[in-house]
């Protein structure tokens, strides 16, 4: 009985841990919020993506800051209809803003491939 308990908590920690995704991922640390998404680890495989909200007046961007050491990551950015805002695959060591034209909530998602470094997504 104890182990059937004990495998099931494993199981929903497992299913918390991850936002929305399908990923295979060695010691990952990660942190987010209503308006960003950070996160760094060994190796990422897979994919996640979450939600990013962006509030206020003026102008809306995403600040971007990719880390690479192998492997490869791609980011989509997309607005509250599905629409793309930002596609890039194979990204190298860099940081850029993405402009978007309002307040919302929008879809980040990011994809693995053996990738070892970091990302950081942040909603202005």
């Amino acid at each position: 009985m104890k182990k059937i308990v004990a495998v099931l908590v494993i199981a929903v920690c497992l299913a918390g841990c991850t936002a929305f995704g399908s990923s295979a991922v060695l010691i990952m640390n990660e942190d987010k919020g209503d308006n960003y998404w950070k996160a760094d680890y060994v190796k990422f495989n897979g994919y996640k993506e979450r939600y990013i909200s962006i509030s206020g007046e003026g102008e809306h961007t995403f600040s971007v800051e990719i880390v690479t050491d192998s492997g490869e990551l791609g980011l989509t950015i997309k607005d509250s209809e599905g629409e793309e805002c930002y596609t890039g695959n194979d990204l190298q060591s860099t940081s850029f803003s993405v402009g978007v034209d309002s307040p919302g909530k929008y879809t980040v998602r990011v994809d693995a491939d053996d990738h070892t470094g970091s990302f950081n997504v942040e909603g202005e």
